[in-house]
């Protein structure tokens, strides 16, 4: 074999690195600054823009952030979030009935734990998984709270990855949060949309991140679906970040 053959590939390269990486821990004592709210509060996406910054915000990549939230950075849940778009989108499931969740690339967790956190507010789920190829200590902290929570260390590109899947059968509501990479995000879709009925994406308007938006795109095309963005931007900044939902019809036919 040539000295070139045996390079890795990049997508070799990057999983190594990823496996390098270890989440830091998460106050999950701040939970309760959801729990402790009627649920029609949270319903609301200006009361949620401002409840996520006292939840705490992820310090990485702290440029991204606007300098009126850094002292929300680095503490709390670390939820890797815009609050404008992050608000929005959680109010929207509010009003959306989920009964499962799912979410791929859980970093710290703190987005995972906020979102199920807040679904609960309005009917328990009957599970909620979050996946990684890194290990989360919080996870496990979590699930001896919740136990309808439970933690998959594994690579979405996997058999490890479809055989949850199959377990599972349907999955209401997943989250797409993983490598940023746009072949690896196609395929991650590709392989939910037998299972999923609400598919959620990060990065849809992020500079750094082209190849996902690029894919949103398709899936805005396709037939079937209905799509809402969140993609507000803070002034001067990015674009940074940006989520996509997009619904089954049939899911919207459910809900009447």
């Amino acid at each position: 074999m040539d000295e070139v053959a045996r390079q890795p590939s990049v997508q070799e390269s990057a999983w190594r690195l990823l496996k390098g990486l270890r989440p830091r821990a998460v106050d999950l004592a701040r939970l309760a600054l959801i729990q402790q709210q009627p649920a029609e509060w949270l319903a609301q996406p200006d009361h949620l823009v401002t409840l996520l910054p006292q939840l705490g915000l992820n310090d990485e990549g702290l440029a991204e952030f606007p300098p009126a939230l850094h002292g929300s950075c680095g503490q709390g849940l670390r939820i890797w979030q815009y609050p404008i778009q992050f608000g929005p989108y959680l109010a929207q499931l509010a009003r959306l009935q989920v009964r499962s969740y799912l979410e791929l690339g859980i970093r710290h967790g703190g987005s995972y734990l906020a979102t199920v956190a807040l679904l609960e507010r309005f009917r328990p789920l009957d599970f909620a998984v979050g996946v990684d190829i890194i290990p989360c200590a919080a996870m496990t902290e979590y699930q001896a709270i919740n136990p309808r929570s439970r933690f998959a260390c594994l690579n979405s590109q996997s058999a490890e990855f479809t055989a949850l899947l199959q377990q599972y059968g349907t999955v209401d509501l997943v989250f797409i949060d993983s490598h940023h990479e746009e072949n690896q995000c196609r395929r991650e879709f590709a392989a939910l949309v037998p299972y999923a009925n609400m598919i959620a994406f990060h990065d849809i308007s992020n500079i750094g991140c082209p190849g996902i938006a690029k894919v949103w795109q398709e899936i805005k095309a396709l037939p079937g679906w209905t799509c809402h963005e969140y993609t507000e931007q803070y002034p001067g900044l990015g674009p940074y970040m940006g989520i996509g939902l997009a619904i089954k019809n049939s899911r919207l036919d459910e809900l009447g």
